[in-house]
């Protein structure tokens, strides 16, 4: 069984090797799975790398499972061969795994024996239907369970990305997060690093009778101390040939993202898998599935590895 390595770039500069050797694609022959395979197939890949299409059938006992297995096993294959002209841009190998059992449980598993560095799953653009909840919850328990970075796919893909945003509270898991950025994103020239410092202390003051100017000044001075932080997080990074757009906000750190990301018509928003943020730490401890439910596009949620150089 093949053991997980976390997502990693070779070097952080312009030029330098980067690309993913094994991605795992889940589909279920919906639309929203097509743009996933099609968003996997664009991302940087490294010669020789394979996609793995996974499909998942309930486990049922009954006298129609072979039929169904058979037209599942003929919608996989025609979906490999539907990625035999994108294939022929990038050198890379896709082939596909029909499992039974429960989705997030299989899908997980299949990662794992897969040696995946990441997952690609499509979210559905009506989240009001009741196949859309489903996937939701499916998500939603892949996101607690996956062992390797999630990248869930929103609009149809139309080119690599090019206006990441990330969000980061100075954690391990933001350092994944930005690295990851700058190994799923080698052409960028700009990222916008979004942080949500906590200002709950004003409260404090507040019921503590505190006068207004006092208020005022620890709020100023708390978006210093951010502003200030956050240039520190960015400067290992400052050689690595990308403008970094440094945003400080206070607040709910879902919302400021979902807003931020929208300000910056970000392609793609990279959070930590716990990501805590600001008043969010409180009241809404996992930042990473409500931006996923909620945001517009696209949205890669990482783990707490440290990252590494992957080997060649």
């Amino acid at each position: 069984m093949m053991t997980h390595e976390p997502m990693a770039s070779e070097g952080l500069g312009p030029g330098r090797t980067v690309g993913l050797s094994r991605v795992l694609v889940a589909t279920d022959f919906s639309p929203h799975a097509s743009c996933a395979l099609e968003r996997a197939l664009q991302l940087p890949l490294r010669e020789g790398a394979e996609i793995l299409l996974v499909h998942v059938l309930k486990a049922t006992v009954g006298g129609r499972d072979e039929e169904e297995e058979a037209l599942a096993r003929h919608a996989l294959e025609e979906s490999v061969l539907l990625t035999q002209e994108a294939r022929a841009r990038v050198v890379c190998k896709v082939r596909s795994l029909l499992v039974r059992g429960i989705p997030a449980e299989s899908l997980t598993q299949a990662a794992r024996d897969f040696g995946a560095e990441l997952v690609v799953l499509g979210r559905p653009r009506h989240p009001s239907s009741l196949l859309a909840r489903m996937r939701e919850r499916l998500a939603g328990g892949l996101i607690e369970s996956i062992p390797t970075a999630l990248l869930i796919v929103g609009p149809p893909p139309v080119c690599p990305y090019q206006r990441p945003l990330v969000a980061v509270d100075f954690t391990e898991a933001s350092r994944h997060a930005l690295e990851a950025v700058l190994h799923l994103c080698p052409g960028v020239s700009r990222v916008a690093v979004l942080h949500d410092y906590d200002t709950s202390y004003a409260l404090v003051l507040h019921q503590s009778g505190a006068q207004l100017s006092r208020i005022l000044e620890y709020q100023r001075e708390a978006k210093a101390q951010a502003r200030a932080e956050l240039q520190r997080f960015l400067a290992p990074y400052r050689d690595a040939g990308v403008y970094f757009d440094e945003i400080v906000r206070s607040g709910d750190a879902t919302a400021s993202i979902l807003e931020i990301a929208q300000e910056e018509q970000a392609d793609l928003v990279v959070v930590g898998r716990h990501l805590r943020l600001g008043l969010s730490r409180i009241v809404r401890p996992h930042t990473g599935p409500q931006v996923a439910r909620e945001s517009t596009c696209d949205v890669l949620i990482l783990g707490q590895e440290a990252p590494h150089a992957a080997g060649t």
